[in-house]
């Protein structure tokens, strides 16, 4: 995976988060697995974003429409399950 992809698929995965008050950052990305930071220091309401397991699965099933090459996501949620 480029740097370029890695991009654009974090772009369109952030609106996922965004109308919650959230965003996401990359931490790193190989060739099939990508990792990010959720951020939700702007939410209005932390709880009403989705939780981790069920980003990480939506995430993966949308990347994956851009990049078929994905196989894992993961995403580093700040709050406490």
């Amino acid at each position: 995976m480029t740097p370029e992809i890695a991009e654009l698929l974090k772009n369109s995965l952030a609106t996922l988060v965004e109308q919650d008050g959230g965003t996401i950052e990359i931490v790193q990305f190989t060739g099939d697995s990508m990792e990010f930071n959720l951020l939700l220091d702007s939410a209005e309401c932390a709880e009403c974003v989705m939780p981790k397991q069920f980003l990480e699965q939506v995430f993966l099933d949308q990347a994956q429409k851009i990049y078929g090459n994905l196989r894992s996501v993961l995403i580093n949620d700040p709050r406490k399950e």
